[in-house]
C-alpha cells in the first residue's frame, strides 16, 4: 500500500517487487543476491491486492520489498510541471524485513507513506 502524502492520495502505477534473500546470501541488510518472488504495480487505491494470494505463504526467511518511486516520480512530474523537483532523489524505497517460522501463516501488510523528499512505513495490519 503506498500513500503519497505530497498529494495526499493513494499513489497509483508504482511497481511493487517482493524478494527473498538467496539461501548463504551474506548481510543482514540489502547486501547480497535476491530472488524476486512476485511484481505488481498499485491500483488506483495503491494497493497490490494480487501481490501475494491469500492461499499462499512466505517460507521462513529474509525479504525485501522495493518501491519504484522513480516511474510514479515522472508522472507526478509530467501531471504537475513545476510542483515536482526536477529529479528523483529516492529512485526506490526498499524495506528489509524477516518473516520467522511463526509467522509463515501471518498477513504482511508494509505501507509506504512517500513524498518527493522521504518515506516511512510500518507493519500494518
Amino acid at each position: 500500500h503506498v500513500l503519497d502524502t505530497a498529494l495526499g492520495r493513494p499513489a497509483e502505477g508504482v511497481l511493487v517487487t517482493l524478494q527473498k534473500a538467496a539461501l548463504g546470501s551474506p548481510g543482514p541488510g540489502t547486501a547480497g543476491v535476491w530472488e524476486t518472488v512476485a511484481q505488481q504495480r498499485t491500483n488506483t487505491d495503491g494497493r497490490v491486492p494480487g501481490l501475494m494470494p491469500p492461499s499462499l505463504t512466505l517460507p521462513q526467511g529474509r525479504y525485501r520489498v522495493v518501491f519504484g518511486t522513480d516511474d510514479y516520480m515522472s508522472s507526478c512530474r509530467a501531471l504537475h510541471p513545476g510542483v515536482w523537483p526536477p529529479e528523483t532523489f529516492y529512485p526506490t524505497a526498499a524495506v528489509v524485513f524477516n518473516c520467522t517460522a511463526d509467522q509463515v501463516h501471518e498477513h504482511f501488510h508494509i505501507p509506504l507513506t512517500w513524498n518527493p523528499y522521504g518515506y516511512s512505513t510500518y507493519r500494518g495490519s
